[in-house]
């Protein structure tokens, strides 16, 4: 009680330095204002609570690609990512008299990527030992399919995303022989038939890396497993390929992104399960948004409806919140994202509808601010949002949730500074009129 009544005399103190008789930008429908007795307030203490949550699993199936590599990272530990796809072919046709060259798995590089690219990372790959079958009709980024635990082949290699188009990795040809040669006879015509033999691969990264996670496409344009082989001809042999590939028009998905981060000894260790909130309080004033691996950022009002304490009557002109990241905790390696998703929340975290105002979904956008001191944050329009909590009765206790764009395919991570959090603080800045005193 007396941290609301502390809370209202500083607000009385703001209203009696405010600005009287100002031009009011947005009224309600339906309102009647006089200009003798209307007041426009500017308030930014209401509390701004931040929290971390992490949902129990995310569908890493119905994305467009295949993520794998590892980074160390100081707040959110190791951070990872492993894919798993199973192959198919157009139609299972090979001449009688082709003779087999090669095999290579090309990975075109969609040009995503997250840390450094400078380092040497290593691509192992790995055959499956279980058909690529999903429980629920989809997998999650907690997934898994049980593999060979030597690999075929390791691939040890410096990413380059965006300066070349693909990752060509030589497959031993005694591998592929015997595929070849059974797509030759007639013996395999079919994608079940095929998974007989080849179950599918997985993409591992190395035990030890620590270099960057890169995207490669799903597309079959970009990636395949191909077979180099030649028809021998009179003068010079003529040389021919077929391919095998992710199919993504099927029902059921050929496709998904083990992703994770291991977090023991951080913060983020004691968030278990869906329905727990870990207060910025108790994690040195920060929060944290990480995709893939499924942490979020819950934002509560805590004492927004206090503003009924006010005299008179009053309808909010805006509202916004401006949430800062710490200058420490993004670069060039690892950076944040120039705008996040802003959803709303049920008292158990479940994702329950978006928020909206007049101009379609809110995005919560980088402003970059003063440059001189580098002052980076995110502002996020809530004036519709607010006006619906501060009209709401019964109360609902919902709250906001913040997350990246292709949350379910990236690992893009996030760190804001908390309400209490001196050099970078959570601000609500509501515009307020007041009438009717």
């Amino acid at each position: 009680m007396k941290l609301i009544q502390g809370c209202f005399v500083f607000i009385l103190i703001f209203i009696s330095c405010s600005t009287q008789d100002r031009e009011i930008p947005t009224l309600e429908v339906g309102q009647e204002f006089t200009d003798s007795n209307v007041r426009v307030v500017t308030i930014d203490t209401f509390t701004v609570r931040l929290t971390t949550f992490k949902f129990d699993s995310i569908n890493s199936s119905n994305g467009s690609r295949l993520l794998v590599g590892k980074y160390q990272d100081d707040l959110f530990g190791e951070v990872a990512s492993e894919s798993y796809f199973e192959l198919s072919a157009t139609s299972y046709s090979l001449p009688n008299d082709a003779e087999l060259d090669s095999i290579a798995l090309i990975l075109g590089y969609d040009t995503y990527f997250y840390s450094d690219t400078t380092r040497i990372a290593n691509l192992n790959v790995h055959t499956l030992l279980e058909d690529l079958e999903p429980e629920e009709d989809v997998f999650f980024n907690t997934s898994r399919i049980a593999f060979d635990s030597v690999p075929l082949v390791t691939r040890r290699y410096i990413p380059e995303p965006r300066d070349e188009d693909s990752l060509h990795i030589s497959i031993p040809i005694e591998f592929g022989q015997e595929i070849f040669d059974l797509i030759q006879e007639n013996d395999i015509n079919e994608d079940n038939e095929l998974r007989e033999l080849l179950k599918g691969f997985t993409l591992q990264p190395g035990a030890m890396d620590n270099a960057s996670v890169i995207g490669f496409s799903r597309d079959p344009e970009n990636t395949y497993l191909r077979f180099f082989y030649s028809i021998p001809d009179e003068f010079e042999d003529i040389e021919q390929n077929f391919d095998l590939f992710i199919n993504q028009n099927l029902s059921v998905p050929r496709a998904f992104n083990h992703m994770g981060s291991q977090v023991s000894g951080t913060p983020l260790e004691q968030l278990t399960d869906q329905e727990i909130n870990l207060d910025s309080n108790e994690s040195n004033d920060l929060s944290f948004i990480q995709s893939g691996a499924g942490y979020a950022t819950r934002v509560e009002f805590p004492t927004i409806r206090d503003i009924g304490e006010l005299q008179g009557t009053g309808t909010v002109l805006s509202a916004i919140l401006e949430l800062r990241p710490p200058t420490d905790s993004f670069d060039g390696t690892l950076p944040i994202r120039d705008s996040l998703n802003v959803d709303i929340l049920d008292q158990n975290n479940v994702i329950v509808g978006r928020v909206r105002n007049g101009n379609g979904a809110v995005v919560a956008r980088v402003n970059e601010g003063d440059a001189e001191f580098n002052d980076t944050f995110y502002q996020i329009p809530l004036g519709v949002y607010i006006d619906r909590e501060l009209a709401e009765f019964p109360i609902v206790e919902d709250a906001l949730v913040l997350y990246p764009q292709n949350y379910n395919e990236t690992v893009d991570r996030v760190v804001l500074g908390g309400w209490g959090n001196n050099d970078f603080k959570a601000k609500l800045i509501l515009t307020y009129a007041i009438y009717d005193e």
